[in-house]
């Protein structure tokens, strides 16, 4: 569970709210923000340190009301990145350039002619699989020795 607060910013919106009029859509997009909190002790250091810095009145909050939160995701891992960083010689290496084609026709998209007619009778998804977890694995044991490096005797 979690909080949310619509807060108004602006002495002149402040008071048009208060006295029941409309807000412009341009009003709204400048002075109206809302603000999400996982805690309800982040939303009242929210409030203290709206208040010590702003001022109550300059700002009001116009709406409050608990939230049920999405469990954060877990980022993914990019391991394009990490094979680019740690692959030796990445950019002339042919089973990068494999690869890409066989992802690129994984996913329905472009290939030339001549690729095509390299790939064809291929189990796309199955190469594509043990040819990235070979690029990956090449990539890991770079990054693994730059970070521990074997000791020269």
């Amino acid at each position: 569970m979690g909080y949310c607060a619509i807060v108004l910013f602006g002495e002149n919106e402040i008071r048009k709210f208060q006295l029941g009029q409309e807000l412009t859509n341009f009003e709204k997009i400048i002075n109206q923000k809302k603000y999400e909190f996982e805690t309800f002790a982040e939303r009242d250091a929210f409030y203290k340190g709206i208040s010590e810095t702003v001022g109550w009145l300059d700002c009001l909050v116009i709406k409050e009301f608990e939230i049920n939160l999405k469990p954060k995701e877990e980022p993914d891992f990019d391991y394009w990145g990490f094979i680019e960083k740690y692959y030796p010689k990445y950019y002339t290496c042919n089973n990068i350039l494999l690869s890409d084609i066989l992802t690129r026709k994984l996913n329905g998209e472009h290939v030339c002619k001549k690729d095509r007619k390299y790939i064809k009778n291929w189990d796309v998804r199955k190469e594509l699989l043990e040819l990235d977890k070979e690029l990956l694995s090449i990539a890991f044991e770079n990054y693994f020795n730059s970070i521990y490096p074997e000791n020269e005797k």
